[in-house]
């Protein structure tokens, strides 16, 4: 298969992903949102991971080299966009966390001061 094949194969696995994981964002649950980018770029570093294994090249060619350049530009957008969705998700997280603890900080507080008045 060649380069050009390839990344247009890749591609439109990417674009089918992420229009997956749009429409399940949609009906099921928003935080899939955050994970359009993860989703779609590990398809396509699993696709190119998967052509780089099962390819025979010819020893002239440039097209493992270029394979090997789209793999890891894949992997590392892949790697900080799924940085990026844990990083986002754990400061949400911490905002209700963080209600939460307030809320049983103040009931701890009333206890103790109903305590000290009776």
């Amino acid at each position: 298969m060649s380069f050009n094949m390839a990344i247009l194969v890749c591609l439109t696995l990417m674009f089918l992903i992420a229009g997956i994981t749009y429409y399940l964002g949609k009906k099921v649950s928003n935080s899939f949102m955050k994970y359009i980018p993860v989703f779609s770029f590990g398809v396509g570093v699993f696709f190119l991971y998967i052509k780089l294994q099962f390819n025979s090249y010819n020893p002239n060619s440039f097209d493992r080299i270029f394979d090997m350049i789209a793999f890891t530009t894949f992997f590392i957008v892949c790697s900080v966009a799924l940085l990026e969705a844990v990083i986002i998700e754990i400061v949400e997280n911490t905002k209700v966390f963080g209600k939460g603890y307030m809320v049983i900080r103040k009931a701890i507080k009333l206890v103790n001061v109903n305590k000290a008045f009776k």
